[in-house]
């Protein structure tokens, strides 16, 4: 029968035995463990003392550059938990003066978003070799210094693809902020990307040299859309905002957008936009810097599926949200073909910082 004093002896002795443990992991445990905390601290205790900066000389209120690099450090701070500072609308100028500010406070990593912040970053990181400094979109590299090339050609490519497999006027348009290498490797990408599916399209193309002029924009859209353009897109930060105004005010006109998903500035006329998922990159950098490991590397990172997607690609294109019917089956079927064929590397998009002279032209 159940019962026996032999049992009940031993569950006795199961039950001290049981007390021992839990008193052993409730005392001795977190003791081991506070004093190994102690002796190697833990990622997350380095997350939490990170110091970091992010610096621009675009503005955060731009909707397009400048605001993803805000967006960004927001995003660190909600996955790492300490406070990034953050400082826009730097001039030129006052650049390397900036980046010695932070240094000099003891930031262990700076992020510059722009390519104008290479030659200063390697001057401040010879200076301060202690203190890591990675350039977004720049072409610079030290033992303290990283750069994070986009290579946007390869969104640009697609963008260039829709527009001259959607124009009915076989002209497109271009028009970027300033002939930056960066800016022209974009324009590259573009001109291969319309050509490829349509070898009879004209681009037209022109730099405003201001990046936050959005009527010098719209000056220079409405020129080239009077020029029987159809697609245009932009590279301009605010001027772009230009730029789309005019296609919107011109009916039957397409805008293409850069850096966002700039369809919310206009949803009947931005027909999709190349996108820089600014938080991978970002969330990166810090990473290699929490775990030990950062190189003073430039890594060239290209097309994507989406946000957040597996592998080191950090360009992709938004949808067409409400524009989706617009766009022949053909035309979408073509774009999954080249966008799978830049994927896998059957079809390269090379960077081209100096323009080509076989295709259209500027204004």
């Amino acid at each position: 029968m159940p019962g026996s004093a032999r049992t009940y002896s031993a569950i006795a002795g199961i039950a001290v035995t049981a007390v021992a443990v839990a008193i052993f992991v409730v005392l001795i445990i977190p003791a081991l463990s506070q004093q190994q905390q102690q002796q190697n601290p833990s990622d997350q205790q380095r997350k939490s003392s990170l110091k970091v900066a992010v610096v621009t000389d675009a503005l955060f209120s731009d909707r397009g550059w400048g605001e993803s690099s805000l967006n960004a450090a927001k995003q660190i701070e909600r996955k790492y938990g300490f406070e990034v500072a953050t400082q826009d609308n730097v001039e030129i100028p006052d650049i390397e003066s900036v980046l010695e500010k932070y240094a000099d406070a003891g930031y262990d990593l700076i992020i510059a978003h722009g390519v104008q912040w290479g030659e200063p970053a390697l001057s401040v990181g010879r200076q301060h070799p202690d203190v890591k400094i990675v350039v977004f979109a720049g072409l610079v590299k030290s033992e303290n210094v990283a750069s994070i090339f986009p290579m946007q050609q390869e969104g640009s490519f697609l963008l260039g693809a829709i527009a001259g497999m959607m124009t009915k006027t076989n002209v497109i348009g271009y028009v970027g902020g300033e002939e930056y290498p960066s800016v022209i490797n974009i324009l590259e990408g573009y001109k291969q990307g319309a050509k490829t599916v349509n070898p009879d399209v004209r681009i037209i193309w022109t730099y405003l040299n201001d990046w936050d002029n959005p009527a010098k924009g719209k000056e220079a859209a409405t020129s080239i859309i009077r020029q029987k353009a159809d697609v245009i897109f932009h590279v301009a930060d605010t001027s772009g905002h230009g730029v789309i105004q005019a296609a919107k005010e011109n009916g039957g006109v397409y805008a293409l957008g850069a850096v966002q998903d700039q369809n919310s500035l206009a949803p009947d006329t931005v027909l999709s936009s190349f996108i820089l998922d600014v938080d991978k990159a970002y969330d990166q950098a810090v990473d290699s810097v929490v775990k030990g490991d950062f190189k003073g590397e430039i890594y060239k990172s290209g097309i994507e599926t989406g946000k957040g997607a597996p592998g080191d690609g950090i360009v992709y294109l938004a949808p067409f949200h409400g524009l989706k019917d617009k766009v022949p089956e053909n035309v979408n079927a073509r774009l999954q073909e080249l966008l799978a064929d830049v994927l896998e590397k059957r079809l390269v998009v090379p960077e081209r910082l100096e323009e080509t002279t076989t295709v259209a032209g500027r204004i």
